[in-house]
C-alpha cells in the first residue's frame, strides 16, 4: 500500500489520534502559511511518523502516548550544537525522502508550493482530484474595504493615549498613530505593477480579510478573494454563505469563474496556502500564474502603520504581563521558594486578562513559551518544573490583537528573562543594551536584514572574551556573525514570518511604517536568555513601542 503524505490536521487526528494543530507552534506563527507549516504525516495505515520542525521537539516529546512517532527537521539553534549536533534532518524534503520510500501518494490538499517541492523531490507526478466549487460570488467595493480597514481606529487610538504618556518618544509615536489610512488597496496596486502581476487570488483567511474587509474570524475554509489591479471591486468566492452583514447579496459561482474574471491576465496566488486541489479545481493550470504569497505579505508589512495603535497596545500589555510573571520568578529564585514555570505563567495570563477587559480590543494567544534554561533550549510550554537561581526563566510571548468585529489588527512578540546570579544579570543587561542601542537603532529605511544582523553580532563580539570566560558562549575562532545560527528579529505584518528577517543573507530592505520585533535569544548550557522588543520603522530613527520611562 502506498504511503500517504498529508499535513491536514483533521486527517492526522483521524489516522493517529494526535492533534497536530493544537500541539505544534509553526502553523500558529505563520498565519498566512499555516497549511505549509503544519507537520507532515507519513502513513501506510499501520506505521505512522509525523515529521515536525525541531522547534516543537520539547513539547512533542513530553506528550504521553501521542499515538504517533516523531521525526524532526530544521535543527533549532543552540550554542550547545557546537558540542553535540542535532539529529534533526536539515529540511522537510530531506526527511520525507529518507522516511517515505518511493511508493507514496501526496494529499492534494497540500499547498501548491509544498506539493510541488515534494513531487519534484520524490519524482512522482501530480494526480487529478475532485473539487467542490464555491457556490457564492460577492463583489465588495474597494471603498468598503478601506472603510473596514479604518473601523474602530478612533477608539483604539484614544485608548493608546494611556500608554503613550509613559513612553520616551510619545510625540513621534502619536504622529504615526494619527496618520490617515486612505485607499488600502493602492499600495497593493503598486506592488502588483512592480511584480508584473495583473490579478491576485487570496486563499488564507488573513489575506482574504485584508483584501475584502471581512473579519478573519468569520472566514471558514473554502473562501477565496480575487482582485484585479486598480479594479473598483474585490470578488469573494465562498462555498457557504458568509456570516457578515456588510456583504451584498451573493450571485452564483462556478469553478470557471476565476479564469473568466482574470481574462488572460497574469494571476498571482498564495503558493504557501492555496491547495493543489483548489489550484486545479479553479482551472489555474490553463492560465498564466505565478506565486505571490510574499507580495501579499509585503503589502501587509507596508501597511502596519495603519494599525500602529493596536501594535502599541499589544506590545504594552504583553510586556506588562511578562514583567509581572518575571517578578514572581525572580522573587522565588532569590528566596529559594522554588517557584514553578506554571506559577509564573498564571501571573502572565491574569495580567493580560485584566488589561484587555478595559480596552476596545479582543485578544487570543499567539504563542507563549515559558521555560527554564536547564529544562529546554527550545521554545516550550510551561510545566511544573521548578526554577532555581543558577538557571534562567525565559518568557517569549505574543498575542493576536483583534478589533471588536473580529478583524485581526496586530500581533505582539516580546521576550524577557528572569535571572538571579551576578554574571547572568550582567549578561542580560548586555543583551538589552545591544538590542536597543545597536540592533534596533540600525533599523532605518533602506537597511537590509543582513546589515542589521551584522551590526548586532559585531557589537556583541566586542565582549566575546567575557562571554566565553563567564560561561555564556563556547570558545571558537569564528566571529559571532558565523557562529550565531539564527535571526535576531523580523517584521510583524500581523505574523512572525516576514519578508525582512534580521539574519545573515537577507537582502530585503526596511521601509518606513513597518512594525518589527528585534530579539537576542541566547541558549547555552543551563541558561536560555532572551530579550525582545517591538518597534516601528520611521523615516528617521526607529521608535521603540515596548520600553517605557
Amino acid at each position: 500500500m502506498p504511503r500517504l503524505l498529508t499535513n491536514d490536521p483533521v486527517k492526522v487526528v483521524e489516522a493517529t489520534g494526535f492533534d497536530s494543530w493544537h500541539h505544534c507552534l509553526p502553523p500558529k506563527l505563520g498565519i498566512d502559511q499555516f497549511r505549509t507549516a503544519l507537520p507532515l504525516l507519513i502513513t501506510d495505515g499501520n506505521d505512522a511518523v509525523l515529521v515536525a520542525k525541531e522547534i516543537d521537539r520539547t513539547n512533542l516529546e513530553a506528550i504521553d502516548k501521542p499515538g504517533v512517532r516523531f521525526a524532526f527537521h530544521t535543527p533549532y539553534f543552540s550554542f550547545d550544537r557546537y558540542e553535540r549536533a542535532s539529529d534533526a534532518y536539515q529540511t522537510l524534503p530531506d526527511a520525507v525522502a529518507d522516511l517515505a520510500g518511493t511508493a507514496v501518494e501526496l494529499d492534494p490538499d497540500l499547498p501548491v508550493g509544498l506539493h510541488a517541492e515534494l513531487t519534484e523531490r520524490l519524482g512522482i507526478p501530480p494526480v487529478a482530484t475532485e473539487f467542490p466549487a464555491p457556490m457564492n460570488h460577492y463583489r465588495v467595493p474597494r471603498a468598503t474595504v478601506a472603510a473596514q480597514a479604518a473601523w474602530g481606529r478612533d477608539a483604539v487610538t484614544a485608548a493608546a493615549e494611556e500608554y503613550l504618556s509613559v513612553m520616551p518618544a510619545q510625540a513621534q509615536i502619536r504622529d504615526w498613530l494619527t496618520r490617515p489610512t486612505g485607499d488600502v488597496l493602492a499600495s497593493l496596486d503598486e506592488l502588483m505593477a512592480r511584480e508584473g502581476i495583473e490579478a491576485i487570488l487570496a486563499s488564507s483567511p488573513l489575506n482574504v480579510q485584508e483584501l475584502t474587509g471581512v473579519p478573519a474570524t468569520l472566514l471558514a475554509d473554502g473562501t477565496w478573494a480575487v482582485y484585479l489591479r486598480e479594479a473598483p471591486d474585490v470578488h469573494v468566492l465562498a462555498r457557504r454563505e458568509l456570516p457578515w452583514l456588510g456583504l451584498p447579496e451573493a450571485a452564483p459561482a462556478d469553478r470557471g469563474l476565476v479564469p473568466g474574471l482574470v481574462d488572460g491576465a497574469s494571476l498571482g496566488y498564495e503558493e504557501l496556502d492555496l491547495s493543489r486541489r483548489a489550484f486545479a479545481g479553479f482551472c489555474l493550470d490553463d492560465i498564466v500564474t505565478r506565486p505571490a504569497s510574499l507580495v501579499l505579505r509585503r503589502w501587509r508589512e507596508l501597511r502596519t502603520v495603519d494599525d500602529a495603535a493596536y501594535y502599541l497596545i499589544g506590545a504594552q500589555i504583553t510586556r506588562a504581563g511578562i514583567d509581572t510573571a518575571i517578578s514572581v520568578a525572580e522573587q522565588g529564585m532569590a528566596s529559594g521558594d522554588n517557584t514553578t514555570e506554571l506559577q509564573a505563567y498564571e501571573r502572565y495570563r491574569g495580567s493580560i486578562a485584566a488589561d484587555v477587559a478595559k480596552l476596545p480590543i479582543r485578544v487570543r494567544t499567539y504563542f507563549t513559551h515559558t521555560h527554564t534554561g536547564d529544562r529546554s533550549h527550545i521554545p516550550a510550554l510551561a510545566t511544573a518544573h521548578r526554577i532555581h537561581r543558577r538557571t534562567s526563566l525565559k518568557i517569549d510571548a505574543g498575542l493576536e490583537i483583534y478589533d471588536e468585529h473580529g478583524y485581526l489588527r496586530a500581533v505582539s512578540d516580546i521576550t524577557r528573562t528572569a535571572v538571579c546570579t551576578e554574571a547572568s544579570r550582567e549578561f542580560y543587561d548586555l543583551l538589552g543594551r545591544i538590542l536597543t542601542e545597536h540592533v534596533i537603532a540600525s533599523c532605518r529605511p533602506g537597511r537590509t536584514g543582513h546589515e542589521v544582523f551584522t551590526a548586532g553580532m559585531s557589537e556583541l563580539d566586542r565582549d566575546r572574551s567575557w562571554l566565553v570566560d563567564s560561561g555564556f558562549c563556547p570558545p571558537s575562532d569564528l566571529p559571532l556573525t558565523e557562529m550565531f545560527g539564527r535571526d535576531i528579529g523580523h517584521l510583524l505584518g500581523k505574523q512572525e514570518p516576514a519578508t525582512v528577517v534580521l539574519e545573515k543573507g537577507c537582502t530585503t530592505r526596511l521601509e518606513p511604517g513597518m512594525a518589527a520585533a528585534a530579539e537576542l535569544q541566547w541558549p547555552y548550557h543551563d541558561y536560555c536568555v532572551g530579550v525582545e522588543d517591538i518597534f516601528l520603522v520611521t523615516e528617521d530613527e526607529p521608535v521603540n513601542l515596548t520600553r517605557v520611562v
